[in-house]
């Protein structure tokens, strides 16, 4: 009996050991462990005694992280001071966005106003802010790094003036899809007059109070006498690791699942999801439903759906983690909003040193849709951008004026990079 006990018991020693070395080998082929595959037992054993951490890829977010493009003017008795080609994250940002971010976490209820009451602002003593691209005021807050704004039906925001009055600044804005707004806020007046007292001018003007070729123009447009400096421009596909991205994207990077098709696009499919990525460095996603908790497809959610706020860091979530680390020169910020009962899709483009970069085509660095709490969808620019020393050789602004006037009545001027897909991109005059 002891003889068969023993036998036994090395029988199922052994059955214990072949069913442990199966399942590792079925594991390292699964996309959670995708960098372990093609690992030697002993490779295997080093990364585990090593504290492997290579999965641990998706980074942490903030909507301050958000590089919005703005432009900026400061306003007193005697002079302009206008700032562009900055962005929210920059220190010369840092007094406007100071101002605003104590304007919109204290203003009241907005009102209904004319458009020349803002216009009228702007002639006295005040601060104006230009956004690059359209954002809901509740966004902007967090941006401005305002934590308990009130949620807002403004979901298009453009510009805010901010200037003083009797009884605490007030706060002007236009709403591009619903018009503008005027509130009170919790803003000194003395402290907003004395920091705009304490500025020189330095030739600034918008194109309201100028004749000739600006009279054409928006009146909202800058004039600068001396526009900031923009320098040559060249680009690169940074697709160039796609076993970091595949692991980054949580795809296997040692996948047998994938092939190339007559286009040269890499197509990688697995249970949850597929991934196409082009030769230019073009990166298309389709996926499942419903993602994992924790995975970098999964939105978090205080509820059962996200609000716009958690689907814009879900979202960012994404991007950072996809482009952020190999985009050069360019910073990343939110382009756009779009949702509807069902689904929520959040884009995102490129500046590099403050200046917004376009796609010739009309498309996104990144675009993310969200449906409940997963990504379902994503596609990407991964380019890497870096800036010369070189100046950028930019039209005049009369030169501008006068071509945008006769061809685009009432358009608004400013200078973006323009992206083509070659490896330099042209500096230019866009009209909106």
């Amino acid at each position: 009996m002891n003889k068969n006990a023993t036998l036994m018991s090395h029988l199922q020693n052994a059955a214990i050991a072949v069913l442990t070395v199966t399942a590792v080998l079925l594991l390292i082929q699964t996309p959670l462990v995708g960098d372990l595959a093609g690992k030697t037992p002993y490779e295997l054993a080093q990364d585990w005694l090593a504290g492997d951490t290579s999965t641990d890829t998706a980074v942490t977010t903030d909507l301050t992280e958000l590089a919005l493009p703005v432009r900026v003017v400061f306003t007193n008795e005697y002079a302009r001071y206008g700032l562009s080609a900055i962005t929210t994250l920059d220190t010369d940002f840092e007094l406007a966005g100071a101002f605003f971010g104590e304007a919109l976490g204290s203003a009241t209820t907005y009102e209904a106003c004319s458009g020349e009451k803002l216009l009228t602002a702007l002639h006295a003593s005040s601060i104006y802010l230009d956004l690059e691209a359209p954002t809901p005021l509740e966004v902007l807050s967090r941006i401005l790094g305002v934590n308990d704004a009130p949620e807002s039906s403004l979901l298009r925001v453009t510009r805010l003036v901010l200037c003083p009055a009797e009884n605490g600044a007030t706060l002007y804005l236009q709403d591009a899809n619903q018009g503008f707004f005027v509130s009170r806020t919790a803003v000194s007046s003395a402290t907003l007059r004395e920091a705009l007292a304490s500025l020189d001018g330095n030739g600034t003007d918008f194109a309201f109070s100028l004749s000739g070729e600006f009279s054409q123009l928006s009146p909202y447009t800058l004039i600068f006498s001396e526009p900031p400096q923009r320098y040559t421009l060249s680009a690169s596909n940074a697709l160039t690791d796609q076993a970091t991205f595949l692991r980054l994207a949580e795809f296997n990077p040692h996948t047998e699942s994938g092939y190339t098709d007559s286009s040269g696009n890499t197509i990688i499919k697995e249970v949850y999801g597929t991934l196409r990525l082009e030769p230019d460095g073009s990166v298309f996603y389709q996926g499942a439903d419903e993602a994992e908790a924790g995975s970098l497809y999964y939105v978090s959610a205080s509820t059962g759906k996200p609000t716009m706020l958690e689907a814009v860091a879900g979202a960012q979530r994404l991007a950072f983690t996809l482009l952020r680390d190999v985009s050069g020169d360019a910073e990343l910020y939110l382009s756009e909003i779009d949702s509807s009962n069902k689904r929520f899709t959040v884009s995102f483009d490129y500046a590099v040193g403050g200046t917004p970069l376009r796609f010739s085509d009309g498309s996104h660095a990144a675009t993310v849709t969200i449906e409940d709490q997963t990504i379902t969808e994503f596609s990407l620019h991964c380019r890497s951008y870096t800036l010369s020393d070189s100046p950028a050789l930019l039209l005049p602004i009369r030169q501008a004026a006068a071509i945008a006037g006769s061809k685009y009545l009432g358009a608004e001027l400013y200078v973006c990079y323009d992206e083509h897909g070659a490896d330099t991109v042209g500096v230019g005059w866009f009209a909106d």
